[in-house]
């Protein structure tokens, strides 16, 4: 068993000497599958309730929910005829990495970013 604390010194050893955590593992004799398996399990126990799980591709049914109820604009409200429109999306892969994309960003590249994650 690998702790939450033994996983950042290995990481930020990992920074320290500028190898790759392979190249550390293989060093200290601790084995890469076990190295990860705690990593994805402690990184999917920090995901907050509000992210919405993405697997297999294609786009989270909370987010393909949102589009259905979104439907046609009605009224005389001005729409950006690009269909862009500013927003921020923030990430977590199931290895831990986190990243925020934000801006004017049109439906298509919203799933784009989601299809390649």
């Amino acid at each position: 068993m690998l702790t939450r604390e033994q996983i950042e010194e290995i990481q930020a050893e990992c920074r320290e000497k500028g190898i790759t955590i392979k190249d550390l593992l293989k060093e200290k004799g601790i084995p890469e599958h076990q190295y990860f398996w705690w990593k994805r399990k402690y990184a999917k126990q920090d995901t907050p309730a509000e992210f919405l799980p993405i697997a297999g591709g294609g786009l989270p049914a909370g987010m393909a929910a949102m589009s259905a109820q979104a439907g046609p604009h009605s009224g005389k409200a001005k729409v950006n005829p690009s269909g862009e429109s500013w927003m921020s999306i923030e990430l977590r892969t199931v290895s831990g990495t986190d990243m925020r994309i934000q801006g004017g960003l049109t439906p298509a590249m919203v799933y784009t970013i989601l299809k390649s994650v």
